[in-house]
């Protein structure tokens, strides 16, 4: 290799500072526009938490002045009431009322009952958007009064509408069932203290609300607010952050129970509607005269049956509001009691229904009822307590079960010895499981996991109890109803299947969030860290900012929670970065070209020591040279090039030799596999080396385009010729080798000779018996012994000669060899004796006493060498042969009979298969990319132009100009090998006038052949590897002007 390095000064790359100019302002662009990312979020997380303290402080205030107002107010009321020497009247109750609605504006209604069943209640028309509505009251009203007397179907409930000048508008009666004393707010009002109900579902106006209540001498009083301020007081408007969409904010308790939230409920399936079902005329003046009907409603029973902020939802809630729609049946549902409650208020006759009961369920009445639905009973434990798998593993522990819903009697049916501890709620029973005072709790497993909520995520597991099946869960009706029980049946049988798998999909999917509860665990975490209260806390995702502050209000622990989307954070600060950006491309695209006159000094020798790089990626390792450059790193790195591609070099050279050597062995250990390919691996590749070349030289013809592109490719094709008769090295020598009909592993016919020796002898003593017996005379005797004796003789050389295979064999010899097999000699040992196993497998069992009358020659079971296992071609090999059915088939007159040659089909097969055996030998090595044709090369050298050839038939469309070339190297090679012992070298020619043949058959390229004449490319071989004997003159001149190759 040639350099051209100058003795100058070389520097270091430390002297090119000004390619790092570019780097330098990139860096400090991006650092500045993160500090500036960083201050920003920052600065817009203050402004947000800000925002977020504001409000908490004052949802805070408000349901404090809610709860305050509400109490002293009820209070007040009482104190009056109860310090008035006289009863007050009705315009007096309305007045006093009305003045603290007026005062109170976010009180929904105020309200008293008695025990006599008296109910009187104001409701301020303007204390929600939504109650003018629900209340049917029209723009001009201001005030509703509500009064409820009678008794039974003489129980009136009367509703006034009155102006904001008290003056009454309308008035409206109709039957009611409303009681004021069955309503949680009455039966647990004291004289003492206010009572403040839980959110359920006020009875008049079907929304969701909390109720103030207090005991006076002769009443019950009551202030009702509604929960739908709440919700509008926390949206992301009221709480002053503008754009906050996505931003979800929840009032919850203790239990992570959701009280008020901005979001609108998600059903996360829509149930279809039920169809007016077919009624008998009964039926319809059943449901035409049917009040509407009290229906129960636990408070906490997800997904089944429970209240969320007062309003009934849960599965079998969704199955009555079906029912309705298909009866035309009113149901009103009652909540804000215990299980238990619910069940003492039906025994009472106080309920119409009570539904989502086992059917175990001892109620104390007659009533009837009926299956609504079945669920699979489940076990919760402590996390690292092991969910029982069996009923006796359940009945080792101390077993928790919510009283009222018939679970209990289900467990004691099964285990009578159980130790169950009943309880009101859930709460309880989840304290009792925490604090270790029971093992586990038993309900149901979908009511189980909406149990765990955000409280116990991290504590309880739940599973099912496997030798449990689904529990029915039944509705009952009172006696009253009990003639409605039929149709409500008929109408739940006949639910369609869309709407029972929409009720699955909506109420027992796992993967839907636990109604009621926070649909974000780490928001209940957060309650529990009053160091994390007040603070933007990331979410575990990184998608959220969450926020959680406690409110105040009367020592209840209830907490304000805002969930605050990242992208509502970094929208305003993304605006601005994306600003700041497009600033800094705009003066990067200015500086570029700075910094390309900069990066010169570097870019320009990398350059240049990439196309170097090339070239030694081309292998043109003489071509490449030094790159001329000062700084000292490249300089150095280019002298490792330089060497770097000598050693690759010389290391090539060295594969290739050692690849090539090797090729070379293995043709080698071919040839001397056996003297009948003798130096045929040898010579192929130089014969087929010659006439490639003479193909390169010629400018005239078909092949005057045929040239090799580079010298890996002529190596390719040097390589196949070395490796194409590669699977001979898998073909068995006696095969190869074999140069009679009857030789296996030695010429049979030694033994066939033998056989005729015994009945010479069997002659001659035929004739010395009957001498001696005197049956002939010795003229007769010696006479036909000598006609025996003759026949034997000529009988044997004809078969002598017939295994010689030099003639074709007629149909008249193939007779003769089977008439003279059919002649029989007498065996006198057992042919069994002296076997190897090998042997004693093929051979057929002796059950003939000896002497055995055998044939002269044979084709015997013994002779036939069946196949291991069944050949079978893969696909991608493209192999195309017929496959003998036999392995093997050494019958005597079955060769002797081959018409041609000395190979029967089978062995024809086993030589053949050479070039399968190479096709997978040579497919299986990794060749390089610069060698991938060679198992195609080395595998085409037996196809012809006919497409008659193997192992592919492949015709002359498929074949490449190198495949070509070998056909005729290979077959002119062996018709002109002289050392073969098996035959006689052929004259050359006779080799040609052969090979000519072949090109007139299609078996060879006729141009290629013409070509190889021609060019005296056989003469030159002929001079080179034939012994001079076998080299005569050859006229070109009658083959080339034949009529067929004109």
């Amino acid at each position: 290799m040639k350099s051209s390095s100058k003795k100058a000064r070389k520097f270091s790359i430390r002297f090119t500072v000004g390619s790092m100019f570019l780097f330098a302002t990139v860096f400090t662009a991006i650092f500045a526009i993160s500090l500036q990312y960083y201050f920003s979020r920052q600065m817009t997380e203050e402004h947000v938490l800000s925002k977020l303290t504001i409000a908490s402080s004052e949802i805070s205030d408000y349901i404090q002045q809610i709860d305050v107002n509400a109490t002293s107010s009820a209070q007040i009321l009482r104190t009056v009431s109860t310090a008035a020497e006289k009863q007050f009247s009705e315009k007096e109750i309305r007045d006093i009322f009305i003045q603290v609605l007026t005062d109170n504006p976010l009180f929904y209604s105020l309200y008293y009952g008695n025990d006599e069943e008296y109910f009187y209640q104001i409701i301020n028309l303007e204390s929600s958007p939504i109650v003018r509505e629900r209340i049917d009251a029209i723009e001009h009203d201001r005030w509703a009064i509500i009064k409820i007397k009678g008794s039974g179907a003489e129980r009136i409930r009367t509703t006034e509408y009155y102006s904001d000048t008290l003056k009454r508008t309308r008035i409206k009666s109709e039957q009611s069932n409303y009681f004021p004393s069955q309503r949680p707010w009455y039966g647990s009002a004291t004289k003492d203290n206010v009572f403040k109900t839980d959110p359920y579902l006020f009875k008049h106006l079907k929304i969701t609300g909390q109720t103030y209540s207090i005991r006076s001498k002769h009443s019950v009083i009551g202030v009702d607010i509604v929960l739908s301020s709440l919700s509008s007081k926390i949206s992301a408007d009221a709480k002053g952050i503008y754009g906050g969409d996505g931003i979800e904010a929840f009032l919850f308790n203790h239990n992570g129970e959701v009280i008020a939230t901005n979001l609108e409920q998600q059903a996360t399936a829509s149930v279809p509607a039920g169809v007016r079902m077919a009624l008998s005329d009964e039926q319809i003046r059943d449901v035409q005269h049917a009040a509407p009907i009290k229906v129960s409603n636990q408070n906490n029973w997800g997904p089944y049956d429970f209240a969320q902020a007062g309003e009934p939802k849960g599965y079998s809630i969704d199955q009555l509001n079906i029912v309705s729609q298909m009866t035309g049946l009113r149901f009103e549902f009652v909540n804000g009691f215990t299980t238990q409650d619910l069940v003492n208020k039906f025994n009472q006759g106080d309920l119409g229904i009570i539904h989502s009961l086992a059917a175990e369920h001892p109620l104390n009445h007659s009533g009837k009822g009926v299956k609504m639905y079945s669920a699979p009973l489940g076990v919760a434990a402590l996390k690292g307590t092991s969910i029982p798998n069996t009923m006796i593993e359940l009945q080792q522990g101390t077993i928790a079960v919510i009283e009222g819903r018939g679970v209990e009697q289900v467990i004691k049916n099964l285990m009578p010895t159980v130790k169950i501890q009943p309880v009101v709620r859930f709460e309880q029973a989840k304290s009792l499981l925490l604090e270790g005072k029971v093992d586990f709790v038993v309900d149901s497993y979908f009511a189980l996991n909406e149990m765990k909520s955000a409280a116990t995520s991290d504590a309880i597991h739940v599973g099912t109890l496997s030798e449990l099946n689904q529990v029915p869960f039944h509705l009952y009706t009172s006696q009253d109803h009990a003639h409605l029980l039929p149709m409500i049946e008929q109408a739940i049988n006949q639910f369609t299947p869309a709407q029972n798998n929409a009720l699955t999909v909506k109420w027992l999917d796992e993967s839907v969030s636990k109604a009621g509860f926070l649909p974000y665990p780490e928001l209940y975490n957060l309650s529990l860290r009053p160091t994390q209260h007040h603070q933007m806390i990331p979410s575990e995702s990184g998608k959220h900012f969450l926020y959680v502050t406690p409110v105040s209000n009367s020592g209840a622990q209830e907490y304000f929670a805002v969930v605050v989307p990242t992208h509502v954070i970094t929208k305003q600060v993304v605006e601005r970065l994306m600003t700041s950006i497009s600033i800094t491309i705009c003066v990067m695209l200015l500086l570029l070209p700075i910094a390309w006159v900069f990066g010169s000094p570097i870019v320009r020798p990398i350059s240049q020591l990439r196309r170097e790089t090339l070239r030694i990626k081309q292998r043109k390792f003489n071509q490449v040279r030094l790159v001329d450059t000062r700084i000292k790193e490249v300089h150095e790195l280019s002298l490792s090039m330089i060497e770097m591609a000598s050693e690759i070099e010389r290391h090539q050279n060295e594969r290739e030799a050692f690849i090539d050597a090797f090729i070379c062995l293995i043709a080698q250990a071919i040839d001397d596999k056996s003297p009948y390919t003798a130096g045929h691996c040898n010579r192929v590749p130089e014969l087929g080396m010659m006439l490639a070349k003479i193909a390169e030289d010629t400018n005239s013809g078909q092949y005057k385009d045929f040239r090799f592109k580079n010298e890996d490719e002529r190596r390719e094709f040097r390589i196949a010729a070395w490796l194409h008769d590669c699977g001979k090295i898998t073909t068995p020598e006696h095969v190869v080798d074999k140069g009679t009909k009857l030789e296996a592993n030695y010429n049979r016919i030694h033994e066939v000779r033998t056989r005729f020796e015994v009945l010479w002898r069997d002659a001659e003593i035929e004739y010395l018996r009957s001498l001696l017996d005197g049956s002939s005379d010795k003229a007769t005797a010696f006479e036909r012994l000598h006609s025996r004796q003759s026949e034997l003789k000529q009988d044997f050389e004809f078969i002598a000669k017939a295994n010689v295979g030099g003639e074709f064999m007629s149909d008249d010899k193939i007779e003769r060899v089977k008439l003279i097999a059919k002649q029989t000699w007498l065996r006198h040992f057992d042919n069994r004796l002296g076997l190897s196993p090998f042997e004693e497998l093929r051979s057929s069992p002796e059950h003939n006493a000896l002497p055995v009358q055998e044939m002269l020659l044979a084709d015997k079971e013994e002779h036939i060498t069946h196949r291991v296992r069944e050949i079978e071609f893969d696909e991608k090999y493209g192999i195309q042969m017929d496959v003998p059915e036999y392995q093997y088939n050494y019958g005597e007159v079955y060769n002797l009979t081959i018409s041609r040659g000395t190979l029967t089909a089978e062995d024809r097969f086993k030589i053949n298969e050479h070039m399968i055996s190479g096709i997978k030998m040579l497919e299986a090595l990794p060749f390089p990319p610069e060698l991938s044709n060679v198992p195609r090369f080395a595998s085409t050298h037996h196809e012809t132009m006919d497409g008659k050839g193997y192992p592919r038939k492949l015709s002359a469309v498929d074949l490449s100009i190198p495949e070509r070339i070998l056909v005729i190297a290979d077959i002119f090679e062996a018709l002109t090998a002289a050392d073969r012992p098996y035959k006689k070298a052929k004259p050359l020619s006779v080799a040609i006038d052969i090979m000519h043949k072949m090109a007139l058959d299609k078996h060879i390229d006729e141009d290629l052949f013409l070509l190889f004449l021609t060019s005296g490319g056989f003469q030159q071989y002929a001079e080179q590897y034939l012994p001079p004997k076998q080299i005569d003159h050859v006229d070109i001149a009658q083959y080339i002007n034949r009529p067929e190759f004109a």
